[in-house]
């Protein structure tokens, strides 16, 4: 039986910065609106500019920064710079922000296993 031919010392080299440049960037984007219309805000005064259907998403729009207290997450599209809700978006890692604790978003349903949590951290210790 034949081994796999081991890999060249400068082709291992270049795999490693290659994935260490990649983790160092933190690089992610935008994939996929959650919502049949995601909402465009802001970034600096967090006013609604504009909205975008998801026929009309073409993406994938790169994250520019990290999301901001109010759960704005910075995006670039068509080379604005603008802010999305982070949980209106799917994006290709993972992006935690803190609890929007002003966000009204099924109207006043009760708890269910589903929604374990929901607003816990929001509540005045």
């Amino acid at each position: 039986m034949r081994s796999m031919p081991a890999l060249r010392p400068s082709a291992l080299l270049v795999l490693l910065m290659a994935v260490a440049t990649a983790a160092a960037q933190g690089a992610s984007q935008v994939t996929k609106l959650r919502t049949p219309k995601v909402t465009l805000f802001d970034c600096a005064t967090g006013a609604k500019k504009t909205d975008v259907a998801q026929k009309d998403f073409q993406g994938p729009w790169p994250v520019t920064g990290q999301p901001t207290a109010d759960g704005l997450l910075p995006v670039k599209v068509k080379d604005e710079t603008a802010c999305v809700r982070v949980y209106a978006v799917e994006t290709d890692k993972v992006i935690t922000t803190s609890s929007d604790c002003n966000a009204v978003v099924a109207a006043n349903q009760p708890k269910s296993a589903a929604t374990r949590g929901v607003g816990e951290d929001c509540k005045k210790k």
